[in-house]
């Protein structure tokens, strides 16, 4: 199933922690109610989910042949 592009996209890959958090939470809020956030990132971002959880996100993670992590964010109802 292909997916809409992202509204924002945030390539982490190769930033040390917490650099791709920082950036993904500054991101979030700017996110608009019909937008979504693309983050590619080296390691799944644990922590960053109980702040999306918090803040009413909604994601979906999946990992790509090559290792990496992909992590689509939007709100719901968007």
């Amino acid at each position: 199933m292909a997916q809409p592009p992202a509204s924002q996209v945030i390539d982490a890959r190769g930033l040390e922690p917490p650099e791709p958090l920082v950036l993904a939470l500054d991101a979030l809020d700017s996110l608009g109610a019909h937008d979504t956030l693309l983050l590619r990132l080296d390691r799944e971002p644990l922590p960053l989910y109980q702040a999306l959880q918090s803040s009413g996100h909604t994601w979906q993670t999946r990992r790509g042949a090559d290792g990496a992590y992909e992590v689509l964010i939007w709100l719901p109802g968007g």
